[in-house]
């Protein structure tokens, strides 16, 4: 497989800029990231590189006084994702929840405050006879949780097939059974669940919150993150449109999560 990366440089510089930048690219094929002292490496096959895609997402970045620069290079043709295993990859979720990843790309991994913090909040709750929803699945960590602490059925959804493709693997290593992976977007969703999880980025989950309600039992529970602690006045605006009530808010530096019950 033959990869390539885009550097690019961010100005002002930010650590949080990186992840907010590292999370969309992956909605774009880009599969792993490196955070550098001036910005973001982003890897990406180059079969499925379209730099027209990149410069729409750089010119319509959610945060308008950030500015960007790039350049493309071309990478020997070696196996990248062993190599970001064996350099970056942080087996967390394992350690402490027990569930077992052959991770391709950072996020989704648990090194990233939003997923540990699900993960962590998903673990105190008890999913027995639920249907769940894992939105934006990723490498499936957030659907493993929830049929670890008992769903009945799980439904993990993604638009990128890469990430499809890395759930299915990652559900077979913790021998969950009770699941179905499909590759779309919000239009894929079927029936009613108990539960939704959505760790996506704020414009995705402000856009979408109609369908999940629809898509919520009576009753039911949407927990979302992949926005900062500084939005979840506007979220908790939104989710009370919606007909949804905060439960609970939680954050780690800087990162938030919420947990929405329909009333």
């Amino acid at each position: 497989m033959q990869y390539i990366f885009a550097d690019i440089t961010i100005t002002p510089y930010s650590e949080d800029f990186c992840d907010v930048l590292s999370a969309t690219l992956g909605e774009i094929g880009f599969d792993s990231f490196e955070t550098t002292n001036e910005g973001v490496k982003a890897y990406i096959l180059k079969d499925n590189f379209d730099e027209n895609s990149l410069n729409d997402v750089l010119h319509n970045f959610l945060i308008p006084e950030v500015t960007f620069s790039y350049a493309i290079h071309d990478l020997e043709n070696k196996n990248w994702n062993e190599v970001w295993e064996q350099n970056h990859f942080d087996p967390i979720l394992e350690r402490e929840f027990g569930i077992k990843l052959d991770p391709r790309m950072a996020f989704g991994s648990g090194s990233h405050e939003t997923t540990y913090q699900i993960t962590s909040l998903l673990f105190e709750k008890d999913f027995t006879h639920q249907r769940v929803l894992d939105m934006g699945t990723g490498t499936g960590v957030l659907g493993i949780a929830m049929a670890k602490k008992g769903a009945q059925e799980v439904v993990a959804i993604d638009i990128d097939e890469f990430s499809v493709k890395n759930a299915k693997e990652n559900f077979a290593l913790n021998n969950i059974n009770n699941v179905y992976v499909l590759l779309g977007d919000v239009s894929a969703i079927e029936g009613e669940f108990d539960t939704i999880v959505a760790n996506i980025h704020k414009n995705i989950l402000s856009a979408d919150m109609p369908l999940y309600v629809n898509h919520l039992k009576a009753n039911g529970t949407i927990i979302i993150s992949g926005f900062f602690t500084n939005d979840v006045p506007e979220m908790e605006k939104i989710a009370n449109q919606h007909h949804l009530k905060v439960v609970k808010a939680v954050d780690k530096n800087d990162w938030a999560v919420m947990i929405l019950h329909k009333t």
